[in-house]
């Protein structure tokens, strides 16, 4: 069993401790360092010596768990441990080996050389106990627990007598007698937390699980009798659970939290079963009746069978399909004497289940549950801990606990109505049953009729017990105490606490805080700036109040400088107070000690002030609210953090909400959670929450709470109170930081921040220490903890400040070295130009000048038009010598709403609303995105343009902007999107839980989803058969819908699972609220009310919004950055500017061209991109242009506009600009739009699209195919520009106002001339080469042809000695070879005989009298890659080009009535590939479906399919049958009629109807062909339909071009009419080469003929259907041999 402790134990505390500064392992400790007793020999001794070493079993009379006791030694007399001698401790004798065996532990291996180093150094180091205070033993049978409050009841078990009730404690086990409740006895013990009791089959012995959590677990043995423990196991490095007996007392099971089962010897200790086939923490066990079976029960929501004596994993017994037993089984319980167990868990639906499936098992089957004791749709409340069954097997209960109360159900069979033969097959031994016998008691229990006693009680009840005789059960829990009820009823007869109770008034402090000392803080050194004299101080508050004794106050000491700088002097400060009631730290952190009044004089320099203080409530009893108190801190020190235990899936099994969002999910996981394993009301310093944080046992997060600190006493107070939570306390409604927007002078300095949470009963309270302050630019300034900040270098850095739910901001601004600044108020155009330079003057920026005339105008129309402006413009507008402003204002006048503008404009809203034809198709995205271009020409307000998009209704064929709704098309998706969109909310950050950043929180996530909820699409009748969007997850989505408002539909919450009403996230001041509508009148849409409230004036997200939209737009760089991501965290950078914007937007009625005018007039978007010393470093405060990569559209247009080249983009005409493409899937071959990050349309994050200069969009300007082939075209204007100008300055000049839009300047100049002269000295330089080498080569010429002459006459000798050898041979090859030619062509003479004459037999066979008669198409159309056109003889040819999955449509108009049958002629085409008749590579197709509707001519939209049958081909590829083309499914991939490898001949098929189709008044008939497969061009590439009419049976005939040659007498036909007919017979594989002139017939083999075959009616050989191509060997044969 020492393997057991020490591999899990030292292990796992070791990884554990790495977190604290330890190193992996204890054993690895270097030589040179401290060795920790708490840390490394503590968890040698538990894991090895402590279990016989204890109080409860003091082998040797010697007790290791208590420090004192460890080094004094036991019944030798010598001490154990001699501090500083090694070799004077007997505990070193013994534990040393001696021959390879030690004295110590006995009975197991001896320590490792490692182990016993360790404990040899930490006696020479002094052998000191370093162990945390709440980590220490304190209690054993001489010393029992004293409690002030009964300890909480995991487990309790009666005595098989029914005289006595054994019941879990603290450290301890009770005995009590079961009658009265007497305590008669204590059993104390090792550990301190209880989970299982269990008195033996013969009541001799109670086996105890349990442990000391995180660290141990241990089994107890107790002889019942004498109250000694005579046997104590550890295993693992955490309580064990769930102990259960053998039915003769030999083994006893638990599980544990390594997810391990275990089974031991009761007599020896000796593990006897090890299984790992649970994936989390085992709860519970149970024997089958004969012991030979072991079940076990999880937090993996599964009950698991394990045979015994193999030890091996049998069956899971339950399902964990969802619904079933989520969360976990907590309880099991084995019934007596049947082949069944009683199992309870996390869904509050205790259940029985068979032992062993009869059933084959398949996944996500429940077959072995035999029935529910409760229905599933009204549970027991909350999770089910405990369950039990009498010993008769006729009764069973369970009991439950959620948030303090909890329930017990007792369910009785009556043994009245048991069947005689059935009480006769109880009666027996459980082995001595039949399986017949066994298979009858479990029918009859299975539907025999159950009644149930409930009982409520006011506390969680955590264990149930039946006594023996069937009729009391007891049930305890959370408030320890016992309660006994009869179980026919459900009466509580008597109720008890067993524990003795100490008298206490009320919570007194721990020793641990009466003891506790703050460490020191380090702080760093501080001073003033060189040379600066405080003038004055000013202390924020002004006056402090403090009314608990947790309360505190940041104070907050900014100096006054004599250079009427401000600098936060906190830190530097000297504090004295008054009188010793309350104390400051070093960074000014005011606490409590005592009630009284007093004063704090602070003093810096000469300067000083006085702060009053009141203190208040220190004396009085506090008691800790979770909310208000509890919660705070858990998030201060991160338990319910992202990376801790509020990760999604928690950490170690123990999960709390996100950041505390959700206290109720938090305190039922903290009290309820494992029968409240984390908090110990009888004993509040052990609760785990506190030992785990304080590192009083191992804890992967370290220690992040001092044992003894304020946040340690008040969670141990509120533990004391008994867990509370109270959800009217008063929550935070805001926060607010001081100082507002702090200035630092100097890189490196620091200032301190001040946070005040304001309740909502008014309270406000200082919380700095425990808010969150994060920094939005690190590279500025960092937050620390406390509330300061840190500056790093020059710049602003906003600051988020959230806690408990509430979030503020402020920015830091570092001014750093401005020496030599002085301020210059720049010019003004507007109150942008005044309000931007309040800000450079605040910040000491300096701004650029203006940009020149050039600079200007080709920034203004790149931004407004995304086209840069024609040379002529350019010139003109350089040549215009008017006023600088008034011709610039002309200009933004002229082009802001001009053509180019609107297609520019429309493009940036065609992005942000998704129009792509992946959701639309390309139909739909051209309609929307020229309703958007009709909106942006009228100028719509924005407001207006906004509404109608959210309150779009009707079919998005009608009414495009619908389309809105067919992208998203469910509540939440439409929710998130339309938030980001029009607000700039990031929603999709609240769905799982609270906002991280913001103060939205996960309920206005579902409250506002729920204005979409009872939006619909249906399909619009236009779209006909007309669908797009299919895919292996999704099917195909109508070509058109219709977008409705229901009068039901409910968004569920995530959290609770429950409907959530509407609600606005946030208030307005003329705040929207639903109508209520007249009697018999429709409500209005929920949506409507949302667009309402959306576009108001008064909603501070909608126009702020879009103002900073277009402002980015313009600048490269928002007021707020990202400028689609409003959040607290996220504050402008300009304020006052922003509200400006806005303001104006308001006034303007939602102009968007007014604002737009507004600012490119301002002098501060005319700003030249040049810098100067002062502003260099602005990325912000828009001191100077930013340059900007053009985006991937612009830039396409730019290159083309200034060159010249008429652009050709794949799907639009030639010349369209690449702003106007309709659908964001047209690309470039070159993919030149995705490479510069076009957006892809897929959400309306302006992250889609991206603008950086990374390698591949460099690549593609240097080397790229679109910008060279732009270049290269001959015709463009740039190759015209170079022949009409002869003049190289005028032709530079000329083309830099093309391409830059300004003249060359003289740089420029001066690098064309260095390139044109160093092309003319390349050229010489290869002029001169050529002639050296012609030189060389002359030279040596004459050598070189005399040594080929030489090769060619030693060739020819070699050649006609060659030939006159092989002459002999090669002659008789040439006979052979004459003799097999005229073999084969004897052969082949032989076969067209034949063939002559099948031929002519066969013409005597066509006599059908079918008429078939061809129609005439009105309309033929394909799906995108296609293009049909109707030819004279009434066929359709088809051209493709990469079609997959296409889909053609016919509509044929006709008078014919009473039509019976279609034929469908697949006609070969000599342009198609392979002659087609398919224009696949190889001439095939795959027809997957021929699908027919028809009719009445006059109501088109009345059509409906026509159903066919008895499909005929002349011929069908294998596989690739006709039938599967009228088998109803057209989405059926790869599968339909094909006719490889007949290819470059005429085929046709026949499809009769099952019912005729007869409408008077003419017939519109439409064809629909569906080509569903893999591959490209797989579709037909000519095609006739003909059909029949007054005939059945019409079989397949043959096609019109055989026919008519055919009808033709034979004598009388022209040759080209017999080779026709003969290629239909006598066609070849198109993989066959010209030269191999075989037969098809005798080509392939497997063929036979078939008198049933379709092809048996029109063909004279055989039946190709199954044809398989020869091997290639035998192909080549069958060419040979003719």
């Amino acid at each position: 069993m020492r393997a057991l402790g020490h591999r899990f134990v030292v292990a796992c505390f070791g990884l554990i401790a790495l977190s604290a500064g330890s190193t992996l392992f204890a054993a690895e400790t270097p030589a040179t360092d401290a060795v920790s007793f708490d840390k490394q020999v503590r968890l040698i001794l538990q894991a090895n010596c402590q279990g016989c070493h204890q109080p409860a079993k003091a082998g040797g009379q010697y007790v290791m768990t208590d420090f004192g006791k460890l080094v004094k030694g036991g019944e030798s007399g010598s001490a154990a441990v001699v501090p500083g001698n090694p070799e004077a401790s007997s505990l070193l004798q013994q534990i040393t080996p001696k021959d390879g065996k030690a004295e110590m532990p006995k009975g197991k291996a001896p320590l490792t050389a490692t182990e016993i180093e360790i404990v040899k150094k930490w006696i020479a180091q002094g052998a000191k106990d370093d162990t945390a205070a709440g980590a220490k033993q304190r209690y054993d049978q001489d010393h029992p627990p004293e409690y002030t409050r009964p300890p909480v009841i995991t487990s309790l078990d009666f005595s098989p007598d029914g005289q006595t009730l054994a019941i879990s404690g603290f450290h301890e086990v009770l005995l009590a007698k079961a009658e009265t409740g007497e305590l008669i006895g204590r059993l104390v013990g090792l550990s301190e937390r209880i989970e299982s009791v269990r008195f033996s089959p013969d009541g001799a012995r109670l086996a105890v699980t349990g442990g000391l959590p995180g660290r141990m677990g241990e089994i107890q043995i107790w002889d019942v009798a004498t109250k000694k423990l005579t046997l104590s196991v550890t295993a693992t490095f955490d309580t064990v659970y769930g102990g259960s007996w053998s039915s003769d007392g030999k083994l006893i099971a638990f599980g544990g939290a390594d997810n391990l089962v275990r089974a031991i010897d009761t007599t020896t200790g000796e593990q006897v079963l090890h299984n790992g086939a649970h994936s989390d923490w085992v709860l519970d066990t149970g024997f089958s009746p004969d012991n030979s079976h072991l079940v076990s029960v999880s937090r993996d929501m599964t009950a698991k069978l394990t045979e015994v004596g193999t030890q091996r994993f049998v069956d899971n017994i339950t399902s964990i399909t969802p619904g079933a037993l989520k969360g976990g089984i907590q309880a099991v319980a084995s019934l007596p004497n049947r082949d069944e167990m009683l199992a309870g868990g996390s869904d509050g639906v205790p259940k029985i289940y068979r032992l062993y499936r009869k059933t084959a098992r398949v996944i996500g089957d429940d077959a072995n549950m035999l029935r529910s004791l409760v229905n599933p749709k009204t549970p027991m409340r909350g999770r089910i801990f405990g369950v039990a069954t009498s010993r008769d097997g006729f009764r069973y209960a369970a009991s439950s606990a959620l948030d303090g109360t909890g329930q017990v159900f007792v369910f009785r069979f009556d043994p009245a109505q048991v069947p005689a033969n059935v009480q006769a097959m109880l009666a027996k031994k459980f082995t001595d049953r039949a399986p017949a016998e066994k298979d009858a008691i479990e029918n009859h229990f299975k539907a025999a009729a159950l009644t149930e006693a409930k009982t409520e009680i006011k506390a969680n009840v955590y264990a149930v017990a039946f006594r023996p005789d069937g009729n009391i059960v007891a049930a305890a829990g959370s408030d320890g105490i016992v309660r006994l009820i009869d179980a026919n009823n459900g009466q509580v007869t008597k109720e008890f606490s067993v524990a003795p109770i100490k008298p206490t008034t009320g919570t007194p402090p721990s020793q641990l805080a009466a003891n506790f000392k703050p460490a020191a803080e380090k702080l760093e050194t501080e001073s003033l700036p060189a040379g600066a004299k405080v003038v004055g101080l000013e202390v924020i508050p002004s006056t402090i109040k403090l009314t608990s004794p947790f309360d505190y106050v940041q104070l907050l000491v900014t100096a006054k400088l004599d250079s009427g700088d401000r600098v936060d002097a906190t830190r530097l400060v000297q504090t004295q107070a008054a009188a010793a009631n309350v104390t400051v730290s070093p960074v000014g952190i005011v606490r409590a000690a005592a009630d009284g009044a007093t004063s704090i004089v602070v003093k810096l320099g000469d300067q000083a002030a006085t702060i009053p203080v009141e203190v208040t409530g220190v004396a009085a009893e506090f008691h800790p609210d979770f909310i208000r108190d509890v919660n705070p801190i858990l998030s201060r020190v991160g338990c319910n953090a992202g990376t801790c235990h509020g990760a999604v899936k928690g950490k170690n099994g123990f999960k709390l909400s996100l950041r505390g969002y959700d206290p109720i999910y938090d305190v039922r996981a903290l009290t309820d959670d494992l029968s409240s394993r984390r908090v110990n009301l009888a004993s509040p310093d052990d609760s785990l929450m506190l030992l785990k944080t304080t590192s009083a046992v191992p804890h992967m997060g370290g220690q992040v709470i001092q044992p003894g600190e304020p946040y340690y006493e008040v969670i141990r107070r509120w533990v004391a109170d008994g867990v509370k939570l109270d959800l009217s306390v008063p929550r935070v409604t805001k926060i607010d930081v001081l100082p507002q927007n702090p200035v630092v002078q100097l890189i490196g300095a620091k200032q301190q921040l001040r946070v005040l949470a304001t309740y909502a009963d008014g309270r406000v309270r200082d919380v700095t220490r425990e808010a969150f302050i994060e920094s939005g630019n690190t590279e500025v300034a960092a937050a620390e903890r406390g509330g300061i900040l840190k500056s790093l270098r020059r710049g602003e850095a906003p600051m988020l400040v959230r806690y408990e739910g509430a979030y503020a901001a402020t920015t830091l601004t570092v001014m750093g070295d401005r020496t030599g600044f002085v301020w210059a108020e720049p010019p003004a155009n507007n109150k942008i130009d005044t309000l931007a330079a309040a800000k450079w003057q605040r910040m000491k920026i300096q701004p650029s000048g203006l940009a020149g005339d050039a600079e200007f105008i080709r920034r203004v129309y790149l931004d407004l038009t995304g086209l840069p402006a024609s040379v002529d413009q350019v010139k003109a507008f350089l040549a215009d010598t008017r006023d600088t402003k008034a011709k610039r204002d002309e200009l933004v006048d002229k082009l802001v709403g001009s053509d180019d503008y609107v297609e520019y404009w429309s493009n940036k809203w065609a992005d942000l609303l998704q129009v792509n034809g992946k959701f639309l198709a390309r139909e739909g995205a051209t309609s929307f995105r020229k309703w958007i271009r009709d909106e942006v020409t009228a100028n719509t307000p924005y407001d207006q343009f906004a509404k109608k998009v959210v309150t779009a209704t009707g079919s998005n064929k009608d009414v495009p902007q619908a389309a809105y709704y067919k992208i998203l098309r469910e509540a939440t998706a439409t929710m998130e999107n339309t938030t980001h969109l029009f607000l700039a909310i990031r929603f999709n950050c609240n769905k799982c839980h609270d906002h991280p950043f913001e103060r939205w929180t996960q309920d206005q996530y579902y409250e506002t989803a729920a204005y979409f909820a009872q939006y619909g699409l249906e399909k619009d009748p236009a779209s006909g058969d007309r669908s797009f969007g299919a895919t292996a997850v999704e099917g195909a989505k109508p070509l058109y819908e219709v977008v409705v408002d229901r009068n039901s539909g409910e968004v569920l919450h995530e959290r609770t699972s429950q409907p959530t009403p509407p609600k606005f996230p946030y208030a307005l001041t003329s705040q929207v609220t639903a109508t209520t509508p007249e009697a018999g009148q429709a409500p209005k849409p929920r949506r409507m009310e949302f667009a309402d409230w959306l576009t108001s004036k008064d909603n501070p997200y909608f126009a702020k919004s879009y103002v900073n939209r277009l402002w980015g737009y313009m600048f490269g760089v928002g007021i707020m950055e990202p400028i689609d991501d409003i959040r607290a965290g996220n504050p402008p950078t300009n304020p006052e500017l922003l509200e400006y914007l806005t303001q104006e937007f308001l006034a303007s009625n939602f102009d968007v061209r007014h604002v737009m005018k507004l600012i490119c007039k301002s002098r501060t978007y005319q700003l030249s991109v040049d810098t100067n010393p002062f502003n260099m470093d602005d990325k912000i405060n828009y001191s100077h242009a930013q340059p900007r990569r053009l985006p991937a559209e612009v830039l396409f247009d730019t290159v083309h506009r200034a060159t010249g080249t008429i652009t050709k983009i794949p799907g639009v005409a030639a010349g369209s600009r690449a702003a106007a493409m309709p659908d964001s899937g047209i690309e470039l071959p070159s993919g030149f739009f995705a490479t510069f990050g076009r957006p892809a349309r897929e959400s309306a994050c302006e992250c889609e699209r991206s603008g950086g200069l990374q390698l591949g969009p460099i690549m593609a300007l240097i080397s790229g195919a679109t910008i060279a082939e732009a270049i290269a075209d001959p015709t463009n204007e740039l190759t015209k520009l170079v022949a009409a100008q002869p003049d190289d300055a005028q032709l530079v000049n000329e083309l830099t106002l093309r391409v830059l839009n300004r003249p060359a300047v003289e740089t420029e100049h001066k690098a064309f001339a260095d390139v044109l002269k160093e092309l003319d000295g390349d050229h010489q330089k290869l002029v001169a080469s050529l002639k050296q080498r012609e030189t060389d080569v002359a030279a040596g010429l004459p050598d070189l042809m005399k040594k080929r002459d030489e090769s060619i006459a030693r060739t020819k000798e070699e050649l006609a000695a060659y030939e006159k050898e092989i002459a002999p041979a090669r002659t008789e090859l040439e006979k052979k070879r004459q003799e097999g030619i005229a073999a084969r062509q004897a052969d082949i003479k032989a076969y067209d005989d034949r063939m002559v004459a099948k031929i002519g037999g066969w013409e005597k066979q066509q006599t059908s009298n079918v008429e078939w008669i061809p129609l005439l198409p009105s309309s033929a159309t394909g799906s995108k890659e296609t293009t049909l056109t109707v030819e004279s003889d009434r066929s359709v040819v088809v051209e493709a080009k990469g079609a997959r999955n296409a889909v053609l449509t016919v509509l044929l108009p006709t008078n014919l009535r009473n039509i019976t049958a279609f034929r469908l002629e697949a006609i070969a085409n000599e342009k198609a590939p392979g002659g087609g008749p398919g224009r696949a590579g190889d001439g095939n197709f795959v027809l997957s479906e021929f699908e027919v509707f028809a009719s009445p001519a006059a109501k088109p939209a009345e059509a409906k399919k026509v159903d066919l049958h008895k499909a005929l081909a002349d011929f069908s590829q294998a596989n690739f049958e006709v039938a599967k083309a009228v088998n109803g499914n057209p989405n059926d991939g790869n599968k339909g009629w094909a006719i490889s490898p007949a290819i470059g001949v005429t085929h046709w098929a026949t499809f009769e109807t099952k019912q005729p189709i007869n409408i008077e008044g003419g017939t519109q008939l439409k064809i629909v062909m569906h080509h569903k497969f893999n591959q490209p061009d797989y579709v037909l590439g000519r095609f006739r339909i003909s059909v029949a009419i007054d005939k059945t049976d019409v079989g397949l005939s043959l096609a019109d071009e055989y026919k008519a040659i055919v009808d033709t007498p034979a004598a009388q036909r022209k040759p080209e009419q017999t080779a026709h007919l003969s290629k239909h017979f006598t066609w070849k594989p198109p993989s066959e080469s010209p030269t191999n002139r075989c037969r098809s017939i005798r080509n392939w083999s497997n063929c036979k003929g078939n008198s049933n075959s379709s092809i048996s009616r029109s063909h004279p050989t055989a039946d190709y259907s199954n044809c398989k191509p020869m091997p290639k060997t035998a192909r080549a044969n069958s060419a040979t041999n003719g």
